[in-house]
């Protein structure tokens, strides 16, 4: 098992700015339920290129392939809940390079999370689909 693994997402709306506060309590929500169902749910403040200060990141301990099926499952609820919902999710390969996957809720299908699920649960030795 790969000890470690984080995975960096963003939410985002095409209907809130960011500091709304009907946002924000939504942004809140899926924190909560990623820490009950999957575990560790950090806020980190992340230098951006050409940046100064920082730009604050929420990350995702793994632990399992396990954990990596609830995240999936979270995120899919969460986006399934308002169609102008959208989530970026990044973490890093197997040879060190960032992964991207952007998702909206009017286009999330089952393939949606298959890229990540596949990648990650692969990390771990098995198959989190």
């Amino acid at each position: 098992m790969t000890a470690g693994l984080e995975l960096a997402f963003e939410p985002g709306s095409g209907t809130f700015a960011l500091h709304d506060q009907p946002w924000r309590d939504q942004v809140a929500d899926l924190h909560a339920t990623l820490r009950e169902e999957v575990g560790a749910v950090v806020r980190r403040g992340v230098p951006g290129p050409g940046q100064k200060g920082a730009v604050e990141t929420t990350v995702l301990a793994l632990g399992s392939s396990g954990a990596v099926t609830a995240a999936v499952a979270c995120f899919r609820a969460w986006l399934n809940r308002d169609k102008s919902r959208t989530l970026t999710v990044a973490w890093i390969d197997d040879s060190g390079a960032e992964q991207r996957l952007e998702v909206t809720g009017d286009n999330i299908d089952q393939a949606s999370f298959q890229a990540l699920t596949e990648a990650l649960g692969s990390r771990f030795g098995g198959d989190s689909r």
